[in-house]
């Protein structure tokens, strides 16, 4: 329940949250040009100095609000079908806001995760008469623009529509962290039209954080969907126009009381029956530690919390849980009745072998340890986990043997096994699974039998 505070002789009700300071994420030329050039758009309007001018635009056009944001998370664009219905815990991380939720977790993530998806966000509103939730679902905005011109209206519609939810409105630098990671790429790069499908964030919000005393006024959140189309959006010609459609919808909730967010959290899990997500206690968007088991663990909450994040789909959240550390040979040279040095030279793989694609967030970055132990030999595992093993590399490697020596390398592996967490259903689920190679060699005089043997 909401505590008060005497301001001016006046009480105050305030909610207790902890929080600690994040510097909200910036619109770059850089990122920007980033975007722009994966999806196909490399004409002279996305030249740099021009981007410098459109930025600028973007953000003259943006409002100014009170309301500070402490997590901005994502999914990735799948069907429509899925996008407007599918918002819940099982999210990412898009961008940093002003704050972020410190080693506690009293954000109550899971609890508004659960609130603001759509199914649940709707059944409250029309049916529990002191939810102060609200909808907006402004006209579907139509314009002919050049390409550029065609994002930079649909940033700054998003920024104005995702404000106006509010009435204090969004923080500008908060909205403006939300378009830096805008732009949705394209499945087809030789696609006429641009229509990746919709987009869109969930975002949590603070309103007046006290980092003293660990207390808001509100917090809440705020899920920002939209979907933009440009036809024949790669043309060339001069002055080329093309036909663009963008639609916006939004959803907000602010509490400033803890019991009415548990009260229509209760209304909404009673109504949906919430199964197994009813006593899901919500997912890190970054756990605190990246385990590789010993063992294939068993697909439940406590493996998901410390496993590899990829990047979330609209309605479930996939991990890839690392276990059973192995080492396996990838060259020998046996130099014992030679007198000359020997040197061995092959090219060798590193990341992860699923046939399916993988995506660690660019945001993301973990570091974990293992230890391979043998009759023979210990070896640690050091890795550190960026967006770059979301593909495998091949790199050349070599190692010598002088006169009289033999030797024996081998290669850091590790099973990689996707867990999916759906937050529709609150099940975990194991898919497929894979090996991870990693970066890690080892050279021994003796040969090594492999710790599964």
């Amino acid at each position: 329940m909401g505590e008060t505070s005497a301001v001016s002789g006046i009480p105050r009700r305030r909610v207790p949250i902890s929080l600690e300071p994040a510097i909200p994420t910036k619109l770059t030329v850089e990122g920007l040009k980033s975007q722009l050039t994966a999806i196909g758009l490399t004409c002279p309007a996305a030249d740099e100095k021009r981007l410098v001018d459109y930025i600028a635009d973007v953000k003259a056009a943006l409002p100014s609000g009170a309301i500070q944001t402490y997590s901005i998370l994502r999914p990735t664009a799948t069907t429509a079908a899925t996008a407007v219905q599918g918002l819940a815990t099982g999210l990412g991380a898009m961008s940093d806001g002003n704050w972020q939720p410190d080693a506690t977790g009293l954000g109550y993530m899971t609890e508004l995760g659960y609130i603001q998806h759509g199914d649940h966000f709707k059944w409250l509103k029309d049916n529990l008469p002191g939810f102060s939730g609200t909808i907006d679902e402004p006209p579907v905005y139509h314009g002919t623009y050049d390409t550029i011109d065609a994002v930079k209206s649909m940033f700054a519609t998003v920024g104005t529509v995702a404000s106006s939810t509010l009435v204090k409105g969004l923080d500008k630098d908060s909205i403006e962290s939300v378009l830096s990671r805008a732009i949705a790429p394209l499945n087809d790069a030789n696609a006429k039209d641009y229509n990746p499908g919709p987009d869109s964030c969930v975002i949590f919000l603070v309103d007046n954080y006290n980092s003293s005393t660990q207390e808001a006024d509100a917090f809440g959140v705020l899920s920002v969907e939209w979907e933009l189309k440009i036809s024949d959006y790669k043309e060339k010609k001069k002055n080329p126009q093309h036909a663009t459609t963008l639609t916006v919808k939004t959803r907000a909730v602010l509490y400033d009381s803890l019991d009415d967010m548990n009260r229509d959290l209760l209304a909404a899990r009673t109504n949906f029956k919430a199964n197994a997500f009813a006593s899901f206690k919500g997912i890190p968007v970054r756990p605190a530690t990246v385990k590789i088991f010993d063992a294939q663990p068993p697909a439940d909450e406590d493996t998901f919390r410390h496993s590899l994040p990829l990047v979330p789909k609209t309605n479930f959240q996939d991990v890839i849980v690392m276990y059973a550390p192995d080492l396996q040979n990838i060259g020998s040279i046996d130099n014992t009745k030679s007198q000359v040095t020997t040197t061995f030279e092959k090219s060798i793989t590193t990341g992860f072998t699923f046939s399916t694609g993988q995506t660690i967030g660019t945001e993301a970055k973990f570091d974990v340890s293992a230890i391979v132990a043998t009759a023979e030999v210990s070896v640690s595992f050091s890795l550190s986990f960026t967006e770059e093993w979301s593909k495998s590399t091949t790199e050349s490697m070599s190692f010598s043997v002088p006169p009289g020596e033999k030797a024996f390398t081998y290669q850091g592996t590790v099973v990689a096994a996707r867990l999916r967490f759906d937050s529709g259903k609150g099940t975990f689920t194991y898919l497929d699974k894979a090996r991870c190679l990693t970066t890690v060699l080892a050279t021994t005089t003796d040969p090594i039998v492999p710790a599964g043997s």
